[in-house]
C-alpha cells in the first residue's frame, strides 16, 4: 500500500515563479534537486490529515515542525538520481524513506512512499 503526503509551496513570488517551471507530472531528480534545495515546505500527512512545515536546507540537513503539537524532527535529505526519488532519513533511524513526487497542475505536489530503495551510509 501506498502511503501519500501532499505538499505545497510556502507562497512568495520567487517561490511562485520557479513553482511555474516545473510541468505537471513526476519530477526527475533533477526537478527534485530545484525544488526541494533551500526551500521551506508545507505538508499535510494523509494518514492522519496533521500538518507540518519542513526546510529542506541546501546542505542537505532537513528539519521539520509539526503544527498541531509543535514536535520538532531533524535529519538528512537526498535525491536519489535512480529512481527519481526524495530520501528522507530521520535522527535516529537508519532506514531513509523515499518518496515519488508528482506536481500538479494547481502548483501543489503529491508524494507516494515507494520501497526503500536508497538507505543512507
Amino acid at each position: 500500500m501506498l502511503r501519500f503526503l501532499s505538499i505545497s509551496l510556502f507562497l512568495s513570488p520567487l517561490l511562485f515563479i520557479s513553482s511555474n517551471t516545473f510541468a505537471h507530472g513526476q519530477l526527475n531528480a533533477d526537478e527534485l534537486k530545484t525544488r526541494f534545495t533551500d526551500t521551506t515546505q508545507h505538508c499535510r500527512k494523509e494518514k492522519d490529515q496533521s500538518t507540518c512545515t519542513t526546510y529542506f536546507a541546501a546542505d542537505g540537513t532537513i528539519k521539520r515542525r509539526m503544527h498541531e503539537d509543535g514536535k520538532r524532527r531533524d535529519g538528512v535529505w537526498s535525491v536519489n538520481a535512480e529512481n527519481n526519488q526524495l530520501c528522507i532519513t530521520w535522527t535516529g533511524k537508519t532506514k531513509a524513506l523515499c518518496f515519488e513526487a508528482y506536481m500538479n497542475k494547481d502548483g501543489t505536489m503529491d508524494m507516494y512512499k515507494k520501497a526503500n530503495t536508497f538507505q543512507q551510509l
